[in-house]
């Protein structure tokens, strides 16, 4: 009985290692977690390419819709390999590589290099490679956003080499170098760059109103200025001309509803994590919501009510409400997690007169923008980070100054040192978008491959490059009968009614005919 008993006991484990088996398997849990967290903020943020591209549709032509649908699944596609190759790796360094505060070159960022199983780490894969997969794929889809947002700009008239090769030079180069500037540590404008290096207290640029949207919109105003109107689309006196709206309205609020909905992936999916991060995911939830909101309803409104002197219509017009919720969304997502409710309110409800007033400039100055790219995400993307320095209360704020002191809004009693950041920030990014893009347009222009022949542009991109229309309808339907249709017999009528026997001949009276004809 006693052998039996001692066989049956269990050696107790240490309490000390109890408690390290529970830790270590808690913080996995907490890691796995926060990856897939991230993957499904990525996968709302890559669903934004079905906004983007209904949207496009429907802002355009009919003659021209195909042409515009494939420079959308171009940037999602072709994005994917050049981000790959060479954006992640000028954007952002692997984890304890001292890089310097104007581009990546970490080594094993490229191609992500520095994953593979024979990257000479001991066992294959670093123990936290799940986190870098997930990042570059999170990344993946904010690279893909801000090349697709110029398409709207050259919409109609721009060739597909020259939108492979801009989509080649921004998406592997001139994009990364704006996200390493102010998401990457070694950054100069970021706020989490410790060193020397830093400029002021760092940029908040939360989810990408300078980083994103403006590298898309001030691109989409050089291309758009450098490419030219499209043809007959401003009349003798200068006014824009009728038939030039897009074909289709309900494509546009498709898109405009999908783009929001991929929103809360874009600024949520930026906290990076869900653990010890919830809280402030809901709040960024909330703001995003509140500035669309007030951005749209004050962009009806305001379309409404204006003169046409100042771009009213005196219309409900649903179009310019549509991009106006667009403005706002644009105009929060650098501060939403760091402004109150009441202030993304205001926020959005001020980015709806930006966009309006930077979309009737562009008119003024006969900037052909067929989908407003440059007013929605250039003008409020820059609204948006400058409003940073303005509403940011000190319990929200993520930016120092030098002494480790916590900088925050003017509104708040702040110093005016953000305000100052943000700005100098909108300021060094327009120079560099509008720098590069003015270079890399200008010699497409020179090269006489950036915008198609005349007679193209006037049949439509669709007939003349991609085999047919978008749409499956007969351009010159057979005209209507004019005369109605004679009411068709009943029954019995039809069955009365006997066939017609054509008589026969008189043979006597033909031969009778026939003698007088013979004595005559």
């Amino acid at each position: 009985f006693e052998s039996k008993r001692k066989t049956a006991m269990v050696t107790p484990i240490p309490l000390n290692e109890t408690v390290a088996q529970m830790k270590a398997q808690l913080d996995t849990i907490t890691s796995e977690l926060d990856t897939f967290y991230l993957m499904w903020a990525a996968t709302l943020v890559f669903a934004m390419q079905m906004g983007f591209a209904m949207l496009s549709a429907g802002a355009v032509r009919v003659k021209n819709v195909t042409n515009v649908l494939l420079k959308g699944v171009i940037d999602a596609c072709y994005g994917a390999i050049l981000w790959y190759l060479l954006g992640y790796g000028f954007a952002y360094n692997m984890a304890g590589f001292d890089g310097n505060a104007f581009i990546g070159s970490s080594p094993g960022s490229f191609a992500l290099s520095g994953l593979g199983l024979n990257n000479g780490i001991t066992g294959g894969e670093p123990a936290d490679s799940a986190g870098i997969w997930v990042h570059w794929f999170f990344n993946y889809a904010f690279a893909a956003a801000a090349a697709t947002i110029v398409s709207g700009a050259v919409a109609e008239r721009c060739t597909i080499v020259a939108y492979v090769i801009y989509c080649t030079v921004l998406v592997s180069f001139i994009y990364p170098v704006v996200v390493h500037w102010v998401w990457d540590s070694s950054g100069f404008l970021s706020t989490a760059n410790e060193t020397d290096s830093k400029w002021l207290t760092g940029m908040i640029d939360f989810a990408g109103s300078g980083v994103v949207h403006m590298t898309g919109g001030w691109a989409a105003l050089v291309a758009s200025s450098f490419l030219g109107p499209r043809k007959g689309r401003f009349d003798s006196d200068g006014r824009p001309a009728k038939g030039f709206g897009g074909h289709s309205i309900a494509l546009t609020v498709l898109g405009t509803f999908i783009l929001w909905l991929g929103w809360y992936g874009f600024n949520q999916g930026s906290t990076l994590a869900l653990m010890g991060q919830a809280q402030t995911a809901a709040r960024v939830g909330v703001t995003t919501t509140l500035s669309a909101a007030g951005a749209a309803c004050c962009g009806l409104l305001l379309k409404y009510h204006l003169p046409r002197c100042l771009g009213g219509c005196h219309v409900l017009d649903l179009a310019h409400t549509c991009n106006s919720l667009l403005g706002g969304l644009v105009a929060i997502t650098a501060g939403c997690s760091t402004t109150e409710a009441w202030a993304a309110l205001v926020i959005g409800i001020l980015a709806a007169f930006v966009y309006h007033g930077c979309s009737c400039l562009m008119l003024r100055l006969h900037i052909d923008d067929p989908l407003d790219a440059f007013a929605v995400h250039g003008c409020c993307g820059a609204f948006g980070v400058l409003m940073v320095g303005f509403f940011t209360p000190k319990e929200y704020s993520y930016a120092n100054n030098s002494d480790r002191e916590v900088e925050y809004g003017v509104f708040y009693g702040g110093s005016g040192l953000l305000l100052a950041t943000q700005l100098c920030g909108v300021l060094i990014i327009c120079f560099w978008i509008c720098a590069t893009s003015s270079l890399l347009f200008g010699a497409l222009k020179l090269s006489g491959i950036f915008r198609i022949p005349a007679q193209i542009e006037y049949d439509g991109l669709d007939v003349s490059k991609h085999g047919g229309a978008a749409y499956a309808y007969d351009p010159n339907p057979p005209a209507k009968p004019t005369a109605k249709p004679t009411a068709k017999p009943t029954a019995e009528a039809a069955a009365n009614t006997l066939p017609v026997k054509p008589a026969e001949p008189d043979i006597d009276k033909v031969a009778a005919d026939d003698m007088e004809v013979a004595k005559a």
